[in-house]
């Protein structure tokens, strides 16, 4: 390996090169453009065969953006795993690195530099440096030749690698500003749909359950009241018997509906005396409740109840299951609910990221509340079923406060 242990002598045109570079980087808009004609005038001043420009990615990898000369279109870009190479190195150790006999190892990278079998290449790899540490791309100068990078082709390069560090970082965070505000536009329509469904929901129930009973009461009232007019005091005792009864079912109906908006025992209780007593609130299913109470976080509690709830209310409209086993742990800070039911199962969605743009808007069951539940609480939602199978509700929480 040698860095600047040729011949130093200066490189012509080094100033209007490091000026060009400087005007591209102000005044070019489009970044691969920019790259690219940086990579044929780096080429072309340090006499090499071709120069490459790996963007580097938050997780560490390295993306093929742009080269000199340009790689082939169509085709999926080059990609080095965090650390790979010399390129890999580089980024991340921050300096330059020269190497006169170098041997790539990935078939493609070698396809992309010309290679034959078994054909040395002399390499230097220069990282795009930011303010702060790190850095935001590489440009590795090739060449086919065998030769040594001089001190003044090293410091040449990385002059013009740093110019273009910061362009580089700048539009990757634009970037992700972008994606932040696609995400967040999603988030807040997904939430404002769950918000209507709800309302929705609501109203349905009480049209179907609470409007009916008081309805019949009040014919019921009426009967009596004309009863009374008559002297028929038995047929007005029945009637005021059928009534109170009808009053006592609304004001369990009313209940109900307010317990599905809000649970005065999740709060008071926690989140596991929660699910118990969902579990007591709804005839005709046996739901069993394998859950410990542990220190959690209201908002992280609240969502995961409201998820049960959900789940619990597709299973008694859809699935006609007899059995629900509801399970709710802590790992360390990781937390995991589960709802499994013995019913009839649907078609579930392939993959389900937990992200609300991932759930198709047909899905249906209420899933895309699910979705954007979880995806604000950073965790991971997976939907489990086929038709004849039952279904599996698995959220997981990997770092609740």
């Amino acid at each position: 390996m040698a860095v600047g242990d040729g011949p130093q002598q200066a490189i012509p045109g080094r100033d209007a090169l490091i000026t060009a570079v400087g005007g591209w980087v102000t005044r070019e808009p489009v970044l691969t453009v920019l790259l690219t004609r940086v990579a044929r005038l780096l080429t072309e001043a340090l006499g090499a065969d071709g120069c490459l420009v790996f963007r580097v990615e938050s997780s560490g990898d390295l993306v093929l953006t742009a080269g000199h000369p340009a790689p082939a279109a169509g085709r999926t870009p080059l990609l080095l795993p965090e650390g790979s190479g010399l390129a890999g190195r580089a980024a991340l150790d921050g300096v330059p690195i020269a190497v006169v006999d170098d041997q790539p190892r990935d078939r493609r990278h070698r396809e992309l530099l010309g290679l034959a079998v078994g054909q040395p290449v002399s390499r230097l790899c220069v990282p795009a440096r930011v303010t702060g540490g790190g850095s935001s791309a590489v440009l590795s100068v090739h060449s086919r030749e065998r030769r040594e990078f001089s001190r003044a082709e090293v410091d040449l390069a990385q002059r013009v690698a740093d110019l273009v560090g910061l362009r580089v970082y700048v539009a990757a965070a634009l970037t992700a500003v972008r994606d932040y505000q696609q995400e967040w536009d999603a988030v807040v329509a997904t939430a404002v749909g769950a918000q209507e469904a709800e309302r929705r929901r609501v109203a349905a129930d009480l049209h179907d359950g609470l409007t009916q009973v008081i309805a019949s009461l009040t014919f019921h009232l009426s009967a009596a009241d004309v009863a009374l007019g008559d002297g028929d005091v038995g047929y007005v005792a029945e009637q005021v018997a059928t009534a109170r009864s009808l009053a006592d079912l609304a004001l369990g109906e009313t209940r109900s509906a307010i317990t599905g908006l809000h649970s005065p025992v999740l709060d008071d209780r926690g989140l596991a005396a929660g699910l118990m007593s969902l579990a007591e609130t709804v005839p005709g299913l046996r739901i069993e409740v394998d859950a410990r109470e542990f220190a959690l976080s209201h908002h992280v509690g609240t969502s995961l109840f409201r998820i049960a709830q959900e789940s619990v209310r597709n299973v008694v409209k859809h699935a006609g299951a007899s059995e629900v086993l509801v399970r709710l742990a802590r790992h360390g800070h990781m937390v995991l609910l589960s709802i499994t039911d013995d019913g009839c199962g649907f078609d579930a969605p392939s993959q389900l990221s937990g992200f609300p743009r991932d759930v198709p808007a047909e899905s249906g069951y209420g899933l895309a509340g699910m979705a954007e539940r979880v995806h604000l609480l950073g965790g991971r939602l997976r939907i489990s079923s086929r038709p004849g199978a039952g279904t599996t509700v698995e959220v997981t929480v990997p770092d609740a406060p």
